[in-house]
């Protein structure tokens, strides 16, 4: 296990620890259900599709882009032409500190903002999708608040975002997103759910995360995916780093960056999920 820079004695520092612990544990046997995890839908798109655009991949609260290196490739292959960059946004290894340092978060979500305006007004039909994972997701929500008025991306995804389930989507963020924004959810998530709770999130709330519960918003616009037990079969058992399994992102994952999927379709396929489990 890495190690991490805080005081021995620190109980939160401990607690933390623990919690890194039980997460990297092999998760009790969920698999009651009987969904099977279903073949990867998305064709391997050729050079000569039209696909050009942007994805912009912040990871988690250890800054750290190993952890995101197989999505990574996996999203290349689906989108050819597209440039996919992972960019740390806190201090590497410091997961505490970066969680919890909320005004160097606000000012790093305005710096990429600023990026992201400057490179679609170069290309104002490109395609840009911008993904959070656990810290990162939080830090994306920021990201997308901090847009001039008139930028938006096309796709804003979350995969188990340490914010707050009350984060004003709605004003803040579905404005300055073209086409949807989809956030993957766990109760069984303990760095969201107690992580946050005990240390807070993002957005300086001291509250179980929209990545455990996802959050308090009805919009079309909005597709949320709530972990089921029957998940296990894709290879996602609810905990924290099960997002990062390849045979979940193949189910569940890369469906989100397919240009040829809608927030219907995507709703109309997770729904179903719910009514056969």
């Amino acid at each position: 296990m890495n190690r991490i820079a805080f005081t021995p004695n620190s109980r939160r520092t401990r607690l933390l620890v623990t919690l890194i612990a039980v997460a990297a544990l092999p998760a009790a046997d969920v698999s009651g259900g009987h969904l099977e995890c279903p073949a990867e839908r998305l064709p391997r798109a050729e050079p000569s599709d039209p696909v050009r655009g942007r994805m912009l991949v912040l990871p988690g609260v250890y800054n750290t882009r190993f952890q995101l290196r197989g999505f990574v490739e996996r999203a290349q292959v689906r989108l050819p032409g597209f440039e996919i960059e992972v960019r740390p946004w806190g201090t590497r290894m410091l997961p505490l500190r970066n969680l919890r340092a909320y005004e160097r978060n606000l000012e790093t979500a305005d710096g990429i903002a600023g990026e992201i305006a400057d490179w679609r007004r170069r290309h104002p039909d490109g395609r840009f999708y911008l993904v959070g994972y656990s810290g990162g997701g939080g830090v994306a929500a920021l990201v997308v608040s901090a847009l001039p008025d008139d930028v938006a991306i096309d796709r804003l995804i979350l995969v188990a975002p340490a914010i707050s389930p009350d984060y004003p989507l709605e004003r803040e963020v579905l404005g300055h997103v073209r086409e949807f924004v989809v956030n993957y959810a766990s109760e069984r998530d303990l760095q969201v759910g107690w992580g946050t709770r005990t240390f807070g999130t993002i957005d300086r709330r001291q509250s179980v995360s929209a990545g455990a519960i996802g959050f308090a918003v009805d919009d079309p616009k909005l597709v949320q995916w709530h972990w089921l037990a029957a998940d296990a079969a894709c290879g996602h058992r609810g905990n924290h780093v099960a997002y990062l399994d390849r045979r979940w992102q193949r189910a569940a994952l890369l469906p989100a960056i397919d240009p040829a999927e809608t927030a219907e379709s995507l709703a109309d396929r997770w729904a179903a999920r719910h009514e056969e489990n």
